[in-house]
């Protein structure tokens, strides 16, 4: 007798409908999910941490021999994203691109983060970018003292600052600025860096604190945004007539920060699993291509470090933005 073929469709709902029965389909779905790597990022798209992953994606699923796919995942200053990566069984890869913010400075300002900077252990520094104050293009402000007198005025409106979530480092540089410097400013939250870049560039904001890294420099370059200095103790090399804030007003003397990007996993993990992680981002880091695309966005390289590093590198960085918070009187909301 001869037989009439089934549709595909009707195969697969069969060939399900047999796993299932056979209690093999949750099994090989596992696998499946097993086999692809997520590198989370707690930002919206367009982010400089998003471009980063992205350059990453392809040599980090070389490395693990795994698919590797970059997933967004922005909101509550970052903290959605690293409550997915806490939350995720170990036998899923998963990991998450972050700085300061998500998992050290958020779970101080957000009550719904419920998690502290040792739940995360990192596996990978990326590198180091200083900030840049910046201000919109047609701000009647030309240099730091023209700002401070701007921002002084009697009876003027204080300038607006867009920071990208309450207790970001944006946010407390902005503060600390501020306080410093005796002014009054209104600081207005965004869901990430690009809705600020693009308010600034169309006249609706007056200030904000970006990374010296990605199109910021180009930004200030073609005159879309006016730069007032950088955060980092020396000039930075990509804007060398740009002076550093601390050299601007002798209030700022001390006014030194960087943001870095590092890869985190969950503590969670068992050590062999760390080591394979560890491994794979450090040949991903090495490769030349991302080491050109780094330097080529003001990232200041950082060389390899082993997880023992790592750790003493993060416990630091927790000590002193955990008592730049507390000093700024930053608390859960």
């Amino acid at each position: 007798m001869q037989m009439t073929p089934l549709p595909v469709s009707s195969m697969r709902r069969r060939l399900i409908t047999v796993l299932a029965a056979g209690g093999l389909w949750p099994a090989l779905a596992a696998a499946q999910l097993a086999r692809t790597a997520t590198l989370l990022v707690p930002q919206p798209a367009g982010n400089p941490t998003d471009a980063l992953a992205r350059k990453l994606q392809p040599l980090l699923q070389k490395a693990l021999g795994q698919t590797t796919i970059v997933e967004n995942l922005p909101g509550a200053g970052g903290s959605l994203g690293v409550s997915r990566l806490l939350a995720t069984p170990a036998e899923q890869t998963v990991l998450v691109v972050a700085s300061q913010t998500e998992p050290i400075l958020t779970p101080l300002a957000f009550a719904s983060a419920r998690y502290k900077p040792e739940d995360l252990r990192p596996v990978g520094l990326v590198g180091r970018t200083p900030y840049v104050l910046v201000g919109r293009p047609d701000l009647p402000a030309t240099n730091m003292t023209e700002l401070v007198a701007l921002a002084s005025q009697p009876g003027s409106q204080p300038l607006s600052l867009g920071h990208i979530g309450q207790g970001s480092m944006i946010h407390l540089l902005g503060e600390q600025w501020a306080r410093r410097l005796g002014l009054s400013l209104n600081l207005v939250p965004y869901r990430g860096l690009p809705p600020v870049v693009q308010d600034l560039m169309g006249g609706q904001l007056d200030l904000t604190f970006l990374p010296l890294g990605g199109n910021s420099p180009a930004l200030i370059e073609t005159g879309k945004l006016r730069a007032y200095g950088v955060s980092s103790p020396a000039v930075a090399a990509r804007l060398p007539k740009l002076p550093t804030l601390s050299s601007t007003d002798r209030r700022l003397a001390d006014f030194v920060h960087h943001t870095w990007a590092a890869l985190f996993v969950s503590r969670s993990l068992p050590a062999g699993e760390v080591q394979r992680l560890h491994a794979a981002v450090a040949a991903s880091l090495a490769d030349p291509e991302v080491i050109r695309y780094s330097q080529s966005t003001g990232v200041e390289v950082a060389s390899p470090m082993s997880l023992e590093e790592l750790e003493r590198f993060y416990a630091g960085e927790t000590r002193q933005y955990q008592a730049l918070a507390k000093s700024l009187g930053v608390l859960p909301q």
